[in-house]
């Protein structure tokens, strides 16, 4: 992945620590400024996951990028016809193996990659929870399986209430822990390998 983890023990150990969370809980809240390495930590533990034999599939939502509708789905007042979210797609085709989702992956993860907003955050409460169902409009309850995870990778935690952060585990990434140092190194190596890879194309 082009990537300096050799020189990062910080990074290994939050990429462990990270698998520890998910081992014990199904909801994971990764906080941390924007740069402090939150999605490549998660993505280097799917990558060793699925190369050591458990393969992990994800999914990506920016829940602040639609509406409370549009995530979750929404009943039509007048037809009472049901329109389903993104969210709920999502979660009921992994949770019977349909479309990308295979009943061969181990884990099966949903990130949550945006500033938690009371909005959206609650109506996640019940799939937080002991409960481990998401409850719809429609009547409809989408339970969480055994492989699936609920990954919330967000800056903070200013607008989430105490009920909201103690349902799921915790992994916070400091500025610190992997610095400027690796994205530099990383840089040079790929600046390194264009220059190499022109001049083989010129001579």
């Amino acid at each position: 992945m082009n990537l300096q983890a050799n020189a990062e023990d910080l990074f290994v150990l939050k990429v462990v620590q990270l698998a520890e969370i998910l081992d014990v809980r199904h909801c994971c809240f990764i906080i941390g400024n924007p740069g402090a390495a939150k999605t490549t930590i998660w993505k280097v533990l799917a990558g060793a996951q699925t190369m050591g034999g458990m393969d992990t599939i994800y999914d990506i939502i920016d829940p602040k990028a639609v509406s409370a509708d549009e995530l979750f789905g929404c009943m039509n007042p007048k037809s009472k016809e049901w329109k389903d979210g993104v969210l709920s797609v999502i979660m009921r085709d992994m949770n019977k193996n349909n479309g990308p989702y295979k009943p061969h992956h181990k884990y099966k993860w949903i990130i949550l990659d945006g500033d938690v907003d009371p909005e959206w955050i609650e109506s996640l409460n019940t799939v937080m929870d002991d409960n481990k169902v998401l409850t719809l409009v429609s009547q409809e309850r989408i339970p969480l399986t055994p492989p699936m995870r609920l990954i919330l990778e967000v800056s903070h935690l200013k607008n989430a209430t105490p009920a909201t952060v103690s349902r799921g585990g915790v992994l916070f990434v400091n500025d610190s822990d992997v610095g400027w140092r690796p994205y530099f190194d990383s840089w040079i190596a790929g600046y390194k390998k264009s220059d190499d890879d022109v001049a083989d194309s010129v001579f």
